[in-house]
């Protein structure tokens, strides 16, 4: 999700207590319809509702999170407006500028501004070359974003209410559902494509609709695998590498190379083993 600084100052004028658009208007130095024009976007992103020129927050943890968040630091509103809060979701957990540039799909430029800008108020600390947020100073913030990732990984306007999402971006979005979607297979649900019909109990897509490349459809599978821990999941993919090794070999990702490592032999707690997927690979007539 991304707010503009316009958008988090109507916000925080909200978190205040000015819910009149006439009055929040005229705070922030602004005609009627821009007020109005603000607030529509923020209706769209399931932020607030309007009633008669009244503003009223959803009922939603991080909704109200964030307006306590503005109304108690308003200079927050610079760090987090952009692509800051993509920045911030990302540094949850330690990441290197590298790793952030991978997992927001931004520009290092653009991220590097996001990151000073947020670490001149201390928002962020950086120890052995990777960044996460400060949460010791900012516990508000670390609160925030983690029911935003919350929030955001179980809903999205783009895919059916009961679906479960494995990634996301303001792009493209991997998610699966029981129903019939009008969206593209990918996943588990794509290998029948190449020669791995498998026997699911739900169905893997991917927005917006394309034709999927090998490497995709390998990716979106680990994205699945990451999420839902199931050893099936983890056999399915390896049968995928074991029989793409060449095409798949640049993907970077921690399951892609532990399953490389079980493919050699290796055991990985909490992985197959390799004999497991050599007896499933038989099946395929897939060589191992």
């Amino acid at each position: 999700m991304m707010f503009s600084k316009t958008e988090l100052n109507m916000l925080s004028e909200l978190g205040n207590g000015n819910k009149y658009m006439s009055e929040i208007a005229k705070s922030l130095k602004i005609s009627a319809s821009q007020s109005y024009r603000i607030a529509q976007k923020l209706i769209q992103k399931g932020i607030i509702s309007l009633k008669k020129s009244i503003l009223l927050p959803e009922m939603k943890t991080h909704v109200n999170l964030l307006l306590k968040m503005l109304s108690d630091a308003p200079n927050l509103i610079i760090p987090l407006s952009g692509t800051g809060l993509q920045i911030y979701l990302a540094v949850l957990e330690p990441k290197t500028i590298r790793e952030i540039e991978k997992e927001t799909g931004l520009h290092k430029t653009t991220a590097l501004k996001k990151i000073n800008q947020g670490r001149r108020m201390s928002l962020l600390i950086i120890k052995d070359r990777t960044f996460k947020v400060n949460e010791k100073l900012w516990p508000g913030v670390k609160e925030y974003l983690l029911e935003l990732k919350k929030y955001e990984e179980s809903v999205d306007m783009r895919v059916p209410v009961n679906s479960i999402i494995y990634f996301k971006n303001d792009y493209e979005i991997v998610f699966s559902n029981k129903e019939i979607s009008d969206a593209e297979k990918t996943a588990f649900s794509a290998y029948e494509r190449y020669g791995i019909k498998l026997l699911l109990i739900t169905n893997y897509y991917y927005l917006p609709k394309k034709r999927l490349t090998k490497v995709e459809v390998f990716m979106h599978s680990l994205y699945v695998a990451e999420k839902s821990k199931d050893i099936r999941h983890l056999i399915f993919a390896a049968l995928f590498m074991a029989k793409y090794r060449k095409q798949v070999a640049k993907i970077t990702h921690q399951i892609a190379d532990n399953l490389t490592k079980v493919l050699s032999g290796e055991n990985i707690p909490g992985y197959p083993t390799l004999a497991e997927i050599k007896d499933r690979a038989g099946v395929y007539n897939i060589e191992v």
